[in-house]
């Protein structure tokens, strides 16, 4: 089974798309920042995070940084609502540190899904 570490720190959202994944077959794990994820002690045993930019405490760009040195080899997608300034400015910046996905929200979970699954049988 597929393990999904999702990172978002709207608890609604973070619910919302945790019932699509685990729906859709994926064990997830959540946080609600990216300090979360950090302090997982099992970051060996997931398969893919899926990480919402704009967070408290460590947000998603400092978390992909960190896990591109941590664990170089686990695809990392991020998702983002935007803030102050447009999402797409944030997901091109994920992008390029080196988000193998990026999702501008509102999304359709059923893309995000497709794509966890191509992740997982690469």
């Amino acid at each position: 089974m597929t393990k999904v570490l999702l990172a978002e720190d709207n608890e609604a959202v973070r619910f919302a798309l945790a019932l699509a994944l685990k729906k859709a077959g994926f064990d997830v794990s959540e946080a609600k920042n990216g300090n979360e994820v950090l302090d997982n002690d099992g970051l060996d045993d997931i398969d893919v995070v899926v990480t919402d930019i704009l967070m408290p405490e460590k947000d998603g760009i400092e978390l992909l940084m960190e896990l591109r040195e941590r664990a170089p080899d686990l695809p990392v997608i991020a998702i983002s609502g935007g803030g102050r300034i447009s999402s797409l400015n944030y997901l091109e910046t994920a992008s390029a540190m080196g988000a193998v996905a990026v999702f501008d929200k509102p999304f359709n979970e059923k893309l995000l899904i497709e794509k966890i699954e191509s992740l997982a049988s690469a």
